[in-house]
């Protein structure tokens, strides 16, 4: 079972940092791009593209909750860990793990549920037509992709949440996958 999940996390690893990661920053560099020429436009030459601002905004967001997915999947999420390094210090590890189990399973309920309830939301803008303050962009495209997110970070933590539990059994998965690939505050 071990190396049936290592090659579903090795897969799906190569699938976000190699391509979610990069298309996250190709629309991230678009948007930006297209900011900068809308204040081109509006300073030097006095127009802008009505849809401009809400391309700019959506895109942005949009690309910075896409790579969300991919900092889950590298564990390299902001973390406060004073509580659970004064536990491993003082020889908790065993209490630390089960922490880390916790943490994973209730994550995973989280983004899967955001992910299920975008469904209907999805479903409605389409059936609406909801679209932007500037009444342009439709909005169930980004929502799918804030769905999409939320739904690749689930799948990034289940294999999380099958690392914590194996460790916690005594075995060690993911030897190529940093453990904690943290910022820590």
């Amino acid at each position: 079972m071990d190396a049936v999940m290592d090659r579903l996390y090795r897969g799906f690893r190569f699938i976000l940092d190699g391509i979610v990661a990069r298309i996250a920053a190709m629309v991230m560099l678009a948007t930006t791009c297209l900011a900068i020429a809308e204040v081109i436009r509006r300073y030097i030459f006095g127009v802008t593209f009505q849809w401009g601002q809400d391309a700019v905004t959506y895109g942005l967001v949009g690309a910075i909750f896409l790579f969300f997915a991919v900092t889950q999947a590298r564990r390299s999420h902001l973390k406060v860990s004073a509580l659970t390094d004064e536990f491993r210090r003082r020889g908790y590890t065993t209490l630390v793990l089960w922490l880390r189990v916790i943490v994973s399973a209730i994550s995973l309920w989280l983004f899967a549920g955001l992910a299920w309830w975008g469904i209907p939301t999805i479903a409605r803008s389409i059936a609406m037509e909801r679209t932007s303050q500037s009444m342009i962009i439709l909005l169930w495209p980004f929502q799918a992709l804030l769905l999409a997110t939320f739904a690749l970070m689930a799948i990034a933590t289940v294999f999380h949440l099958y690392q914590d539990v194996r460790e916690l059994m005594g075995k060690k998965v993911f030897d190529w996958a940093p453990y904690d690939e943290n910022i820590d505050i």
